[in-house]
């Protein structure tokens, strides 16, 4: 019984030393693209140097495209700098509130992101019955009328509706929502009619 409980604890110990440096990692948070998880991390003139986490290779990144960098156990490191040449329009404070709307809409709007998904593929499948003329319009129209859909800005998507009056935090969820949405919808709607046209060709077969 002890050497079975040894056992167990000496597995344990070597899976958290395995996952620590995990655990450890710096992130990366980048403006309109999601965080980077990296091992190492510093900037050379305009450029941002990084390794990303369980990675050897070195990434180069304009500095411009950088909000800041965050630590276990430190305080978060700025290194945004508002520059009109690079469109970079927002104060740090501003840009702070516009990151933290993408990040909600990361967290909360991924089942709205499905669903609309799962929608595309549907009218995919059932465009593919149209034949290969007509039904490449129906993922087309799809993918288009969700672009001009408007994100749902609630409670149940992720919004924090302590910031629904502030501009720079409801842009930030509203384009990253609606990048989530857009990027579903394609992605849906293109497979359900490869699947349907596969489908059909073998029913017809």
């Amino acid at each position: 019984m002890m050497r079975i409980l040894f056992k167990h604890i000496l597995l344990l110990a070597v899976h958290l030393v395995a996952i620590s440096p995990l655990l450890a990692q710096d992130t990366l948070i980048l403006m309109d693209r999601k965080p980077i998880l990296v091992q190492s991390f510093r900037i050379e003139g305009e450029d941002a140097i990084y390794v990303k986490a369980g990675k050897k290779k070195e990434h180069k990144m304009e500095v411009d495209k950088l909000y800041s960098l965050r630590s276990p156990g430190k305080a978060e490191q700025v290194v945004y700098r508002m520059d009109t040449l690079e469109n970079n329009w927002y104060t740090a404070a501003q840009m702070a509130d516009y990151i933290r709307g993408q990040e909600d809409a990361r967290d909360g709007y991924v089942p709205q992101a499905r669903k609309t998904g799962a929608g595309g593929f549907i009218f995919g499948f059932g465009g593919s019955a149209a034949g290969l003329f007509y039904g490449p319009l129906f993922p087309i129209m799809y993918t288009s009328w969700k672009g001009y859909t408007k994100p749902k800005f609630t409670k149940e998507n992720g919004f924090d509706e302590k910031f629904k009056d502030n501009p720079y935090y409801t842009e930030g969820f509203g384009t990253t929502a609606k990048r989530m949405v857009n990027v579903r919808s394609a992605a849906g709607s293109a497979s359900g009619f490869i699947l349907g046209v596969v489908t059909l060709s073998l029913v017809l077969n």
